[in-house]
Parts: structure tokens; C-alpha cells; sequence
């Protein structure tokens, strides 16, 4: 007797790292549960496709694991649709002609956490990352991490009256696995025997695993590996049902969420403590059949290992292979190729590009260059999975798919996509309309994958031969004339309108101002402090604070330009809107040479300089420098050159020497003080 076909298609979540740019991957998660709240409301119709797709695991590191975890809690209070205000709809999306959604948001303690609360300047006075609230105890980090408490606080908080009466989702696993990835201080020691000796090593990359109970109703992932993994277990009914306080066990979860994102200096490192047995019950994953590994701690670590985190993606920044396992086992996937795939790991990744590769030469034999380099080198190391790549490689693989920021704008796929990118994936927090255009931009970006990637062959038995039912076909297959996919997840009811494009946005100049303002205030504050807590001797601390006094100006210059440098390179910033003839060059490019002469580097640059850097042409580069030479002068993009050790430099004419120094021998003895870098 053959047995039934199984009609439903198991998911699994891996969202990447991404600081600020976390805004980008909770709006993918929120067109996402849209979507499949969508389709089940739907199916009492029998044209609905009849196929289930339920979610398993989500896996996360550092934004992507607040944006997991969260995002769980956020879709446990239940679907709460936001609608675009008025004003939003006129001056931040393209909405003109065209059936375009009206929803900003379902879940929105999920775009609070995200877009609302995280910033580093409160325009109102209250908690942010640049106050000083946190200065009262030993400087931690270099931002207030107490902002982050407060957001985790108010996301696990239950919103209004207690309620245990929403059903479970049928689309979410009875269990539903989440893993966050940390990167373990201390660090997990092993023991590899090898008959006559044995040998000792450890790794840092940890994890944290719950299993989620009561979110959904639907089957949960088999297998042996998943079936031996230590976990904890939580239960959505005790959020639900809990009072004014967080729960504790609820409370652990948030702070392993904490502890994933805690960004080295940037954000605080976060405590965590685990019973040994789960450590010693943990699969971990690698292809190992019967065979498994355990740690080696020594005698006195005998109840629960506690250690201090940070980051996770410092280590494990897509954590692919921890979604891969808990879906397929220590095995790889059996069913892969579209025709018989049942099971895939999506994975968000709002910063796809690769890591910086350095020019030939770079970086030189020298002590510092060296040291620079060292740490990116271990990192980038670190993240490299070969196992993850090789499956990759096959177009007929359905068992992995990617989504990654996609802005196209009349047809032409935008140099920049996501407004979260500048100052390496930090700036977002400058100002809210960076974060709300990415989380609209995530939102847009997952509705088309859903549309057109997501999808499977028509002749995949989950999707095939549904009786009674009409399921969505794509577009035909270019050789046969045939309907080719069908999509594994369909856009029904509310899901179906086009979410709008948001506009490119800027911070005002005088934000901007107000931004250096605070930061120059938080420096202040933080600075004195860390030299009183690294020496007791008097001597010492006098040369600390005479090291400020000189440096502190010098810091903040450099802050200013490194952060104005990016917002006109992204074109991020109001007032710097390039004039007709300018925009003619090629704004992108343009904007490009700009970047080069507000960088902090230089004082001056050189058209060869600009050209290494930007790998533009020097007709282009010079052309581009003349033209800025001759723009009105009220521009802060006008250009001044003039001759320095022989050779023509340029700069912006708000950097050019003024007054008293630029005068022959004055300047010629402020250079002897200290050279202007020239590059």
C-alpha cells in the first residue's frame, strides 16, 4: 500500500548579523508571518493551495539573533496590522498609481524594537545610546547599553490585559527551536584522545537553545540529531499570562539575545549561565554520525558554567548551520533537488557583500599594519564554512535560499540599498528614517522572493495533484511553453498588494549637528572616567588627562568627518544635493570623489590618491575636481586647491587653511608642528 504524500514543507530561518541594518531582517520577518497568517485565513476557500509550510528553527546571531528571539515574543501577543499614517504615505513611499499595501507593519513590538526605540540621540530627552545613565557604575561600553535592557523589557512586557486565548498558529511547530550563537569569553574547553596522549583545545563559539511551546500547532522536526540536542524548554502561555514582570526564565531568553548583540567596546558584554549537563548533551554541528564530542571541564565546574559574551557574530555570523541540522539531521538533506524538496533553510542576510579585500601589497611588513589586519583576518576566518558552500553550488539545490537587500528604482538596481550601511553597519542608529526605510525595504524585498524565488517545481508532490484546488502557477518555462514553479508560500488576501518603494532617505544637517553635540557630551563624560579606572598613580592619571585635553578636540574632528564622509558618499544627508551638471558625471561616482575629500585621513588629497581609492578614472577624477572648484561658494561641496611638497592637492574649501596659518612661513612652521597627511 503507498503511503500518503506528506504535503507540507518545513522551514527554517538563519538570520545573519547585521547591527543596525537588524531593521532590514524584522521586516522580512514581518511580511513573512503576513503572509502565512494571510493563506490561513484563506483556506476556507477550496480554490486555496491546500499545502502547509511550517517554521521549525530560527537561528540568529547578534542583530539577527534580537530579531529571532523577539520576533517570537512579538508574533506570541498576535497579529496587530499597523497602517502607513497619512503623512508617511505622501513623503516616504512611493505609492502613486497602482494597488500598493497600506500596512506599515503586523507585528509591532517587532518594528518598535527595531525602528522606533533603538537611537543614539532621543529627540525628546530620554534613553539613548549617547546618555549617561549607565556612567554611575564601571564603564562597560563605549555606547549605553542600558537602552538595550529597556528595549528587551519592553518587548517581553505583555501589552494591555494578560490573554491565553489566542490559538496556536497552525504554520509555527508545536516545538519551535530557536538558537542564538555568542561568542564565549572564556571559552569551552576539549580534550581529543588519541590512544597513547591526548590533545587539548577550545573553541569560543557558543549558543543558546530553547524550544518554544504553545506559539504553533504543527509537526515538529525528527531527527536524531535535533532529538539529542540539550535544550530549554519555554512556554508562550507563562508570557501570556504573566503580570508586571517578565518571567524569569523569559527574562534569560532576552538577555541571551543581549549577549549575541553585544558588539565588542560598542555595546555591553552580557553574563551567561548554563547548567554543565546541557553543555555536556549538546549535538553540535558537524557531520558525525554516532560518533560525538564532548567538553572537558575541569573538577571544580561541576553544576553550571557561567562566562561573559559578546557578540556571536564575532564568530558564527550566519548561523545556516545550526537551522540546517535541526531540519536534515547530521546528514545532508536527502530530498534537495526541486522536484522532491520538502524542507529548506532561508536565509536573511542584509549585508551579502564580501569582506574588504586588500589591495596587492597590503597589508606592508610593518608592526602596526600588521596588527590592523590581524583582527579582521581571525574574524573573517572564523566565518569561513566550507560545508555551507559547496551545496551552494548546485542550481537544483531547493534546500537553501537567500534574501538580501534588492532596491530598484526604475528598473536599475540602486548602488546603495540599505539606508543601515554606513559606518560599517552602525549608522542606522543616527536616525529613525534609516531604520523605518529598511524595515519597509525587508518587508518589500521578502514579498518578492515569496512571488518569485521562493518556489518549487510543479511536479514536486507537495504542490502537485492537490484535488479541487487551484494552485498559483508562474511563469512558464521558457523551453516547453509550461506553468514551470509553483510558490511554496502564495501571496493571498492582504498579501497580495505591492509594498510601496520607500523613499531614499536623509538626516537633516541640523540633526547632525545635534548628533556631534551628544557625542561630544558622551566623550566627555566617558573619557575621564576610564583613565581614573585604569591607574591609581597620580602621575599617571595627570598624563591621561593631559592626553584628553589635547586629543579630545582632535577626536571629535575625526568622528565628524568619518561620519559625514559616509552620509555624502550614500548620499544620506541633506544640503549636499548635487547640482544638473555635477549629477551629469554620475552622481554615485560623483559622490564617490566628495566621500574622498571629507575622509578624516587626508588633510589633502591628490587626483592619484582619489583615483587608488575610488578605482575611478583620472579623467573622470579630474574633470569632477574642476567642476567642484567652480561651484558656488555657498556649497559645502566647493572644492579649493593649492601646492603642497610639490605637488597639487585639493580639498573641500571649509577644510582649506584659513586666516593666520595659511600665511607662507606660518604654514611652513604649523607643518613642522604637524604634517598635513597628504594621499
Amino acid at each position: 500500500m503507498t503511503a500518503p504524500v506528506r504535503n507540507t514543507f518545513d522551514l527554517g530561518l538563519a538570520l545573519a548579523g547585521a547591527i543596525s541594518a537588524g531593521a532590514y531582517t524584522a521586516g522580512v520577518l514581518d511580511f513573512l508571518f503576513q503572509a502565512l497568517d494571510e493563506w490561513e485565513k484563506a483556506r476556507p476557500d477550496p480554490a486555496t493551495p491546500g499545502h502547509r509550510v511550517e517554521l521549525q528553527v530560527v537561528a540568529g546571531a547578534s542583530a539577527g539573533a534580537i530579531t529571532g528571539a523577539l520576533g517570537v515574543v512579538a508574533l506570541a501577543r498576535g497579529m496587530q496590522p499597523r497602517q502607513f499614517t497619512r503623512e508617511e504615505k505622501v513623503n516616504s513611499y512611493r505609492s502613486e498609481g497602482g494597488n500598493y499595501q497600506e500596512l506599515r507593519c503586523v507585528l509591532p513590538s517587532l518594528y518598535d524594537t527595531w525602528v522606533t526605540r533603538p537611537r543614539l540621540v532621543d529627540p525628546n530627552g530620554g534613553l539613548d545610546f549617547l546618555s549617561g545613565q549607565d556612567l554611575e557604575d564601571p564603564v562597560v561600553s563605549v555606547l549605553n547599553a542600558r537602552l538595550l535592557d529597556e528595549i528587551k523589557r519592553q518587548a517581553l512586557l505583555p501589552s494591555g490585559t494578560p490573554s491565553q486565548t489566542r490559538a496556536p498558529y497552525p504554520y509555527v511547530a508545536s516545538d519551535l527551536h530557536v538558537f542564538m550563537t555568542v561568542s564565549n569569553l572564556r571559552g569551552i574547553p576539549f580534550t581529543v584522545e588519541f590512544g597513547n596522549s591526548t590533545y587539548g583545545m577550545q573553541t569560543h563559539g557558543d549558543r543558546a537553545h530553547y524550544r518554544i511551546g504553545g506559539l504553533g500547532s504543527g509537526a515538529s522536526a525528527q531527527n536524531d540529531w535535533i532529538a539529542r540536542d540539550s535544550s530549554q524548554n519555554l512556554s508562550v502561555s507563562d508570557l501570556l499570562a504573566a503580570g508586571p514582570a517578565v518571567p524569569a526564565e523569559w527574562d534569560r531568553y532576552g538577555t541571551c539575545a543581549l549577549a549575541s548583540s553585544a558588539f565588542p567596546i560598542g555595546l555591553a558584554p552580557r553574563h551567561l549561565a548554563a547548567p554543565i549537563a546541557g553543555y555536556l548533551q549538546r549535538s553540535y554541528p558537524i557531520i558525525g554520525g554516532a560518533n560525538a564530542i564532548r567538553p572537558s571541564f575541569p573538577p571544580d565546574e561541576t553544576a553550571e558554567f557561567a562566562a561573559l559574551n559578546v557578540d556571536g557574530g564575532l564568530i558564527n555570523n550566519n548561523p545556516f548551520d545550526y537551522a540546517q541540522f535541526t531540519l536534515m539531521g547530521d546528514a545532508s538533506a536527502e530530498k534537495t533537488a526541486g522536484a522532491e524538496a520538502d524542507r529548506a533553510v532561508v536565509m536573511v542576510a542584509p549585508f551579502p557583500e564580501p569582506p574588504a579585500f586588500l589591495p596587492k601589497g597590503q597589508p606592508v611588513g610593518e608592526l602596526v599594519p600588521v596588527i590592523r589586519a590581524l583582527f579582521p583576518a581571525l574574524m573573517n576566518q572564523a566565518r569561513f564554512k566550507v560545508g555551507e558552500i559547496v551545496p551552494a553550488l548546485n542550481p537544483d539545490d531547493h534546500s537553501r535560499f537567500l534574501i538580501a537587500p534588492h532596491r530598484k528604482l526604475n528598473g536599475k538596481e540602486e548602488r546603495y540599498t540599505i539606508a543601515c550601511g554606513l559606518l560599517g553597519g552602525f549608522g542606522g542608529f543616527l536616525d529613525e528614517k534609516f531604520r523605518a526605510h529598511d524595515f519597509q525595504l525587508g518587508r518589500r524585498n521578502c514579498q518578492a522572493f515569496l512571488r518569485s524565488t521562493f518556489t518549487v517545481p510543479a511536479s514536486n508532490p507537495i504542490v502537485a495533484g492537490m484535488s479541487g484546488r487551484e494552485q498559483p502557477l508562474l511563469a512558464p518555462d521558457s523551453a516547453t511553453g509550461q506553468p514551470a514553479n509553483r510558490p511554496i508560500i502564495p501571496l493571498l488576501g492582504d498579501a497580495q498588494p505591492e509594498v510601496p518603494l520607500p523613499y531614499w532617505p536623509h538626516t537633516s544637517r541640523a540633526d547632525f549637528e545635534l548628533l556631534l553635540d551628544r557625542i561630544k557630551g558622551r566623550l566627555t563624560k566617558i573619557a575621564p572616567l576610564l583613565v581614573q579606572r585604569q591607574t591609581a598613580s597620580p602621575l599617571l592619571r595627570l598624563i591621561g588627562y593631559l592626553g584628553l585635553f589635547f586629543g579630545k578636540g582632535r577626536a571629535l574632528k575625526f568622528v565628524r568627518l568619518a561620519i559625514l564622509s559616509d552620509l555624502v558618499r550614500r548620499d544620506q544627508i541633506d544640503g549636499w544635493e548635487l547640482t544638473p551638471e555635477l549629477a551629469a558625471n554620475g552622481a554615485d561616482d560623483v559622490r564617490a570623489v566628495l566621500a574622498e575629500l571629507t575622509s578624516p585621513t587626508f588633510a589633502f588629497r591628490t587626483a592619484g590618491g582619489i583615483v587608488t581609492k575610488t578605482h575611478l578614472s583620472l579623467d573622470f577624477v579630474n574633470r569632477v575636481l574642476r567642476q567642484l572648484g567652480q561651484t558656488d561658494e555657498h556649497k559645502p561641496f566647493r572644492v579649493w586647491h593649492g601646492q603642497r611638497e610639490g605637488r597639487q592637492v585639493f580639498t573641500l574649501a571649509s577644510r582649506k587653511p584659513k586666516g593666520f596659518w595659511s600665511l607662507p612661513g606660518i604654514r611652513r612652521f604649523g607643518d613642522w608642528l604637524e604634517a598635513p597627511a597628504i594621499g
